[in-house]
């Protein structure tokens, strides 16, 4: 071969966009041109001495390989074929192979060059086509009008079954090639249109002008008799490739069509403007091509506005990074990612979003996103009042068994004292010994009416949950006005003295706050040191959306050690009773009434001058 033709050949081989490969007699695969890698992956080194096979999808089309190989070692002329082959990836698709057999001088092949022609496109347009065909077909045939196409000769090239129905008897005579004329003459011979009897003058001029607006559609409907009774609605329509698409319709129910299609239309229009979910898609480059409207009231514009614009304008500014960063990362093999969003509101709130980001790929290529959110608000305020309430739940339960254990020991303790007085008073009146009667007496006394008020304040406590009937705005500066005036007499016996400015206004129970404020006084006042008058300061501030109000003493105070401890039910740090008298209920209940106007009572553990206790309500403004 002649060095520039053997140039020319090398250049051809190298440069060749299908992929050509050299095969020997024995399958073996000699060469391969740049094109094997974009095609299949492969570099022509890593293909180069390995069997055929490794390039086909599966044994069955490497034997029909081998099957036309064999008629070409013939000499057998062989058309081109089709097979599947496989890419390096693993990925399949289908190609042409034309195979020139490269023979010896005695004729017999030596070996093979094949180009290999990537044909999925084809195919996959053939496909479609042939399912478009179908699917043409299928709804031409689930219009339930008549329906027909004519060429731009006025002849009949589709039609569905509606059509042939509607012609009555000349439909039996209908087939494709006719003329639009001689489908109407037939029609008419066939006697549908009554009012034209067959060969009169005004049957001539009324197909005549029936004909005109097949050929010249003025683009309105026309109603007339048609049938036996009934009336037709004929409408023509030119298409731009010069066709003529006729639709013939049985009005005869017309109100009731027109009734169930102003139904459908009302549902088609309450579906789109009702649907909760926000539906946008999105192109490859970020811009949105279609969003719904309830998408485009979620934005705060029209939604044709929204269209065109990059998609990015209308993510949080914070959250736009990590969106881009999302969307890229998605794949044919993890097309889909979801997550919730919280957006703050204007009024504080907080508003919730459940957001389905699809990508969607025609093989490799990124063809858009779709995304979907949907408002999960109040799901989510659900998912925070169930955790409160399950926390409620456990709080009370634990509350439930410290108070069954505390009253159990605490009722038992009075019990057990008439029990054994009661025993001695039997025993000295057994023996004569009357003296001590009396004392005994006192002592059951004492006991029975310690285990009356242990039940009275029980009673008290238990019932505080199912008193909060009467929720308002409550000033606090009146509330502990009337406790202090409730506590007249015991605040002037100690010569007590109060320092208070004005408190804020919560919502609450006013009666209850009142029972919690004199409940803190009145044990500010209790427990004072000896000699020193007792001051009481009590003050608020306001932090967020709650208030704090402050109930100060000088007394003898509480050790740190009890902060938790004494808000229990019958817990008392003094026994004797003489001194500090009570039933360990006062704390207790005063936990129990901020616990059910949402707020909370603790020691202040920091303050060392006496006791300061501070009760945290939510703020009524």
């Amino acid at each position: 071969m002649p060095i520039a033709q053997k140039h020319f050949v090398q250049a051809l081989y190298g440069s060749f966009p299908d992929p050509v490969v050299i095969i020997d007699s024995d399958w073996i695969i000699l060469s391969a041109n740049p094109a094997i890698t974009k095609q299949f992956g492969y570099t022509a080194a890593e293909i180069a001495n390995r069997p055929a096979r490794i390039l086909y999808a599966t044994d069955e089309d490497y034997d029909a390989y081998l099957s036309r190989d064999a008629r070409e070692r013939t000499g057998e002329d062989v058309s081109d074929d089709v097979h599947q082959y496989r890419r390096k990836d693993g990925s399949v698709f289908s190609a042409r192979l034309r195979v020139t057999a490269v023979r010896g001088e005695d004729g017999t092949a030596q070996g093979f060059i094949g180009v290999v022609q990537d044909i999925s496109d084809l195919l996959e347009l053939d496909r479609a086509r042939r399912k478009t065909a179908e699917m043409f077909d299928a709804a031409l045939q689930a219009i339930p009008e008549g329906f027909a196409i004519f060429d731009s000769q006025e002849k009949l090239i589709a039609f569905n079954e509606a059509y042939r129905r509607i012609l009555g008897k000349a439909g039996d005579g209908l087939q494709m090639g006719m003329t639009a004329e001689e489908i109407l003459v037939a029609v008419h011979d066939a006697g549908n249109y009554p009012s034209m009897p067959i060969g009169s003058p005004e049957a001539s001029a009324w197909i005549e002008s029936r004909l005109q607006d097949f050929r010249q559609p003025s683009g309105k409907p026309h109603l007339f008799p048609y049938g036996d009774g009934r009336w037709m609605q004929a409408e023509n329509l030119k298409a731009g490739d010069g066709n003529t698409v006729v639709l013939r319709i049985d009005v005869t129910a017309l109100k009731e069509a027109e009734l169930a299609l102003d139904r459908q239309r009302l549902e088609y229009y309450t579906l789109v403007q009702n649907i909760p979910d926000f539906i946008c898609r999105i192109s490859p480059d970020l811009t949105c091509t279609f969003v719904n409207e309830t998408y485009a009231e979620f934005i705060g514009k029209p939604a044709s506005e929204l269209a065109g614009k990059p998609f990015l304008d209308f993510v949080p500014e914070r959250d736009r990074e990590r969106m881009v960063r999302l969307l890229r990362n998605l794949s044919p093999e993890d097309p889909i990612f979801a997550r919730e969003q919280r957006r703050p509101l204007a009024d504080g709130s907080d508003f919730w979003i459940f957001w389905s980001n699809m990508a969607v790929f025609d093989g490799d290529n990124l063809v858009e996103y779709i995304t979907a959110g949907r408002d999960i608000t109040e799901l989510k305020r659900q998912q925070v009042r169930i955790a409160q309430q399950s926390a409620e739940l456990k709080r009370k339960n634990e509350a439930l068994n410290q108070f069954t254990g505390t009253v159990s020991h605490d009722l038992k303790a009075p019990l057990r004292h008439i029990s054994m007085f009661s025993e001695m008073i039997s025993e000295d009146v057994t023996s004569g010994n009357f003296a001590d009667l009396p004392v005994y007496a006192h002592h059951l006394r004492q006991s029975a009416q310690r285990m009356d008020r242990l039940i009275d304040s029980l009673l008290d406590y238990a019932q505080i949950a199912d008193q909060i009937t009467n929720w308002q705005t409550v000033s606090m500066s009146d509330v502990v006005s009337d406790a202090i005036l409730n506590l007249d007499t015991f605040i002037r016996e100690a010569d007590a003295r109060f320092e208070f400015d004005v408190l804020p206004q919560v919502k609450g129970d006013p009666e209850l706050l009142k029972r919690l404020c004199q409940n803190l006084i009145g044990n500010a006042v209790k427990y004072r040191r000896d000699g020193i008058k007792p001051v009481i300061s009590i003050y608020s501030e306001t932090i967020d959306d709650c208030v704090r109000i402050y109930f100060q003493d000088n007394g003898i105070g509480i050790d740190p050690r009890f902060a938790k401890k004494i808000f229990d039910v019958l817990q008392r740090l003094h026994r004797d009773e003489s001194v500090y008298p009570g039933t360990g209920i006062g704390l207790a209940l005063a936990k129990r009434i901020a616990d059910s106007h949402n707020g909370s009572i603790e020691l202040d553990t920091s303050f060392s001058q006496g006791a300061r206790f501070v009760l945290t309500l939510p703020d009524a403004v």
